[in-house]
């Protein structure tokens, strides 16, 4: 919103008080460990769709060859070290995610600066294609045409609703100028030859996409190391070759970022000069003129220069307009406060290290302010293209357009700057659901040590608790609103029930980790908030079977898990013990839920005592990410033993091993399952009831329904009396053996 001059006045007069007021930590919270990696490009996006934001980083710059890495989110929490590293090295610059292929997972596009042989040698632009939920280690796309390029930036330039590819070119140190491209997508893949040169050269270190005249086509931004920042207006999805737009102010630029200054819905632009080859080296910003056109001189610039590299915007202290970040080589990370129509001429907030910053970005690590937004866009038919009303956004969790939820292949879209593109355009209108956060984190690329978080410590707008957050199903818990001056509180329970009130109760009955959403009024509105896996009710179980072995010397146990959570880790120690001398022989994982996702070992073994213990792991350490076991209900692991003497019955059950109990961890939550104890039966054979060494005969079933009916003598062996291997004996056994001996039925099976 636009303030008067009065409260501009004012808040000129109270900028001191203000640095005291901004929610940022001055030391990060979080710091990746990697080193002489000198990170450069950082972005932001759901890599795995699992609903926890990612972090890709680019990484070599004009230093070193080296690996591009993501870090995956662990629930909210980011490793420190990558969980996925590119199998290739080069001087990687700045980056670019988003879903090329449209298949729902990202990509990771990057800008290779330089050559394997250094500034003698150009290089190329890559892509790493995601199709599981990580990209491919090995670049899977990359331009036809060799060049300098420090920066990319992915927009759907002609309306069809895919993402296309902008690349800034040139190399500064060396004046070599070359032409920006554009890489068109066709049916989901990158051409290899650009569809589109600039008619200048430039030796451009940024580039940025943004509808600055409001008619539903993105236009290209660049800036370079010389002439500061251009513009490339786009008419019905072509670009202009020459730039229809200069500042007029041109000095060395490194980087620039579209987004809304003053808050009257037109693209402001504010571009961070480095002042390294020459020139001012401070932060402007040039504001729309409400036409359509950017202003050629600045309406607003920093009172210090430098090496400026870094810059973004976000309103962090949530008063409806954006405040901008901003980072410089060798110098301290900074916030200047927006007054209404320009920014603070000196910063309200500084980091204490001094950090060589990339790039930053505004993120909210954890998820903890996150809100649950949907717009509602009037549409003719005519414009595919539209800005949401805040950003940057978290996730985009969907769009209807004219009353059909779309697919991912139907439209394309970019968080940081928080437009939609349409494959066609919407007849009546659209509605978008997605998430915004009011307290997003500070996050930096940091050239020269590593990169880092800087936490914002705002409260959430809805506040809300549970009073057992973890229980056995069925599970009672009651929560309660903490907000101040809410009202019309309604609960989303996250199994499909609801509630409403300011405290309220509610029964889970069944395992799982519920999301919990409250949507409460307050004095501004509306707000929704959804916590991820709030509640968590546990029914998991281990399944030992009761099995028959008959007269067998060597067999094969599966151990069964039936799991509600995804499971990233789980210790299974065991013991087998009876009348029966066995011996272990090993383990395989053929035909199990663990075999593709899992490292399985032996992590202990006691013959004398015959226990076991294993270890499942869904990680091999840094850069050897794996998903967990997904929920389900299967064998784990197939257990080898040898019987070396004697008949009857040996149990199997688990049991602590040097300290360790059974634990299973799903990251979020760690616990420890139910027990379902089997027996291993030998010397008798399923469906053999009463001893005599026939199986399934007339007596065995005159047996059976003896014990059943009269209270007569169980069975020789309970497990050979399962013949259906339904865990028990019961009337359906009577059924099943019934049918197989008077009906052709399948054959008694005891066990699993």
């Amino acid at each position: 919103m636009r303030r008067n001059a009065l409260a501009l006045a004012v808040a000129l007069l109270v900028v001191s008080s203000v640095s005291a007021q901004v929610p940022l930590g001055t030391s990060p919270f979080w710091q990746s460990t990697e080193v002489n990696m000198y990170s450069t490009g950082l972005m932001w996006h759901d890599a795995n769709q699992d609903g926890y934001i990612d972090l890709f980083v680019s990484n070599g710059n004009d230093i070193v060859l080296a690996s591009n890495v993501i870090y995956v989110s662990e629930y909210g929490e980011l490793p420190q070290t990558g969980s996925w590293y590119s199998a290739d090295a080069e001087y990687s610059g700045h980056c670019a995610v988003g879903d090329i292929n449209q298949d729902g997972f990202p990509e990771f596009v990057v800008s290779n600066y330089i050559g394997q042989s250094g500034f003698d040698e150009a290089s190329l632009v890559e892509m790493y294609l995601n199709t599981t939920g990580l990209p491919n280690t090995q670049a899977t796309w990359a331009s036809a045409d060799s060049f300098y390029t420090f920066s990319c930036a992915l927009g759907d330039v002609d309306n069809d609703g895919d993402l296309d590819l902008a690349v800034a070119t040139g190399e500064g140190y060396g004046n070599i100028l070359t032409p920006e491209k554009l890489y068109l997508n066709v049916n989901g893949s990158l051409q290899t030859t650009p569809a589109w040169e600039s008619s200048i050269n430039t030796a451009s270190m940024d580039v940025a996409w943004g509808d600055i005249d409001n008619d539903g086509d993105l236009d290209l931004a660049t800036c370079d190391d010389v002439n500061g920042a251009f513009i490339y207006l786009n008419n019905n999805g072509v670009l202009t070759s020459s730039p229809s737009w200069q500042c007029a102010n041109p000095a060395s630029a490194n980087t620039l970022v579209f987004g809304y200054v003053n808050s009257d819905d037109w693209l402001d632009l504010v571009v961070a000069f480095n002042d390294q080859l020459g020139g001012h080296g401070q932060f402007c910003a040039y504001l729309n003129n409400g036409s359509g056109t950017i202003n050629t001189s600045p309406s607003w610039q920093s009172s210090t220069g430098g090496y400026g590299a870094a810059v973004e915007l976000y309103d962090y202290d949530n008063d409806g307009d954006n405040d901008l970040a901003a980072g410089r080589w060798f110098d301290r990370l900074r916030v200047y406060e927006n007054l209404g129509s320009g920014f603070t001429s000196t910063p309200v907030w500084q980091a204490s290290p001094s950090t060589v910053a990339e790039e930053v970005a505004w993120i909210d690590i954890d998820g903890d302010g996150l809100e649950c937004f949907v717009d509602t866009i009037s549409a003719s038919g005519s414009k595919s293209l539209f800005y949401l009303q805040r950003q940057p956004i978290q996730f985009l969790d969907s769009v209807v357009k004219d009353g059909t939820r779309l697919g991912p292949a139907d439209y394309c879209f970019d968080l940081r700057a928080g437009w939609v593109s349409l494959a066609t355009a919407p007849v009546t209108g659209m509605e978008v659901y997605y998430q915004y956060s009011t307290k997003c984190d500070l996050t930096i690329s940091h050239w020269d040590t590593y990169n880092m978080a800087y936490a914002n410590t705002n409260d959430p707008n809805l506040e809300f608790d549970v009073d057992v957050a973890v229980g056995q199903a069925p599970l009672s818990v009651n929560f309660s609103d903490n907000s101040s001056g809410s009202s019309n509180q309604l609960w989303n329970f996250g199994d499909g029930n609801t509630g409403s009130g300011l405290s309220v109760g509610h029964t889970y009955q069944g395992g799982g980790a519920y999301d919990v959403a409250l949507q409460a009024d307050l004095s501004d509105g509306a707000h929704t908030r959804k916590i991820r896996k709030m509640v968590v009710a546990l029914a998991d179980t281990i399944y030992f079977p009761d099995t028959v072995l008959g007269a067998v010397s060597s067999f094969v146990i599966p151990v069964r898990l039936k799991n509600d959570h995804p499971i990233r880790e789980l210790t299974l120690p065991l013991v087998y013990a009876g009348d029966v001398n066995l011996s272990y022989t090993g383990f395989d994982t053929v035909g199990c839920r663990s075999s593709s996702l899992y490292s399985v070992a032996l992590t202990g073994e006691a013959p004398s005592q015959k226990r076991l213990r294993f270890k499942f792991v869904a990680s091999g350490g840094a850069g050897d990410y794996r998903p967990p076991l997904p929920a389900g209900d299967g064998p784990i692991i197939n257990l080898h033993f040898t019987r070396l003497s004697g008949d009857g019955t040996t149990a199997i059950d688990t049991m602590i091993f040097s300290f360790d109990s059974l634990l299973t961890d799903a990251g979020y939550v760690a616990y420890q399952p139910a027990v379902y104890s089997g027996t291993m039966s030998f010397g008798v054979d399923c469906g053999d009831m009463d001893g005599d060494g026939s199986v399934a005969t007339i007596s065995d079933l005159v047996h059976l329904v003896d014990y059943f009916f009269n209270g007569g003598s169980a069975p020789v062996s309970l497990a050979a009396a399962d013949v259906d291997g339904e865990l028990g004996i019961n009337i359906a056994d009577i059924v099943y053996i019934v049918d197989y001996m008077f009906n052709g039925g399948p054959a008694p099976h005891c066990g699993w």
